[in-house]
């Protein structure tokens, strides 16, 4: 069965779409036996014409009759595979593809098809195989790269898989489908180091930690908690435990609870600049303006360029009035490259404080970066439950 199960069916859809959109190949234009042969010729491109209309035991049939003419003829082995694809006859695919391959090692296509229809059809070892000469011809071809990683991931080598995942999503970073698969080979990877711990030290803390982790992951913060609070017990000396119940702790709106589990943390590991950052800005919330402007400093004597201190003093400057600063306490934060929801709201802070300024050229070019990440943010989040829910759709109908 193809990798990750569910997961997997949404590669076969996508691939599905992907192939009926699929150019075929052109007859080459070098010479042979067939080039003088007006029936190789007719043949070939009435195949072509037959499998575009979706009459694909006819074309089947024509590019077979070309192939009895001109068995040297890499790319109507080639075509032949096309066509088994689209009928999902994955063995006999393979077997036209892979004669393809033979016939011309060049013809990347050959390695690409045969790699994603030895995938489909559960051969990981011969999908590798085929997927990883693909890449080697074309190094930089993210679907190449893509497929790759499925089989790799298939075949259980996740390691690998999530190499060339990571580079798949760096040449198309907005595919979401190659960001689910790779965070579904980190998610095995996961799994995978978790039963080695268990199997390493049924009684160890660490295990704890592990699952209050996963806990958090899926927004279950009560037994988070718990199992952080397990932690804390067994190995009060820990650092990083009471970070994690203080931004559990604002995550729940319990503000004072959060304050005070970083504090705890600081207490342990005073030179963290994230944990200075985090207790600054939870003291904002509470209206402890001048403690919050001392947390945010302390964490830029810690790390100069830490960009959140930054923003969190322009939220600092913002309360008290002194809007020239937040300004520039705000664009220092993005100039510094500050990211997610705080990019966001930086640049919100800048519209209004610009356009309160006068500065309404300046203003609305923050503003539309605003109304832009937030646009992106959103969108991101719909892909993300459409997703499950196409998933669990898919589920429901096995």
């Amino acid at each position: 069965m193809p990798f990750f199960g569910k997961a997997a069916l949404s590669a076969v859809l996508l691939c599905g779409f992907a192939w009926g959109m699929a150019a075929q190949a052109n007859l080459p234009t070098q010479t042979g036996d067939w080039a003088h042969d007006p029936a190789v010729i007719r043949d070939f491109e009435q195949g072509r014409e037959l499998r575009r209309a979706g009459k694909l035991e006819e074309a089947a049939a024509a590019y077979e009759r070309v192939l009895k003419r001109a068995p040297g003829l890499a790319v109507a082995y080639l075509n032949l595979g096309l066509v088994r694809h689209d009928q999902r006859e994955y063995a006999a695919s393979t077997k036209e593809f892979a004669a393809a391959a033979s016939l011309d090692p060049s013809l990347f296509p050959a390695h690409l098809y045969l790699g994603i229809d030895a995938y489909l059809w559960g051969h990981y070892e011969m999908a590798q195989k085929a997927l990883a000469e693909a890449v080697r011809l074309k190094p930089d071809d993210a679907e190449s790269l893509y497929w790759l990683g499925l089989a790799q991931a298939g075949g259980g080598d996740l390691r690998a898989a999530a190499e060339n995942l990571e580079e798949e999503t760096k040449l198309r970073p907005k595919d979401d489908d190659g960001l689910y698969q790779l965070q579904e080979v980190y998610l095995q990877l996961w799994k995978s180091t978790y039963e080695r711990l268990v199997a390493a030290n049924p009684d160890s803390v660490r295990i704890h930690q592990v699952l209050a982790e996963g806990y958090v992951q899926s927004n279950r913060l009560d037994d988070a908690k718990r199992e952080y609070n397990l932690v804390q017990k067994s190995a009060p000396r820990l650092t990083g435990i009471h970070e994690a119940l203080g931004d559990i702790a604002r995550q729940q709106q319990q503000l004072p609870g959060a304050i005070n589990e970083y504090r705890a943390e600081l207490q342990q590991n005073p030179s963290a600049p994230r944990v200075w950052y985090k207790l600054a800005d939870v003291l904002v919330d509470t209206g402890n303006i001048a403690e919050a402007d001392q947390a945010a400093h302390s964490a830029l004597k810690l790390q100069a360029d830490f960009a959140p201190a930054f923003y969190v003093l322009g939220r600092v400057a913002r309360q008290e009035k002194r809007s020239p600063e937040a300004i520039a306490n705000f664009q220092k934060a993005l100039a510094l490259g500050i990211k997610g929801e705080l990019e966001e709201s930086a640049h919100y802070q800048l519209y209004r404080l610009l356009l309160a300024a006068g500065k309404n050229a300046e203003a609305n070019l923050h503003q539309r970066e605003y109304l832009r990440l937030q646009q992106v943010r959103q969108q991101r989040a719909l892909n993300i439950a459409e997703r499950e829910h196409k998933v669990e759709g898919a589920g429901d109908s096995h």
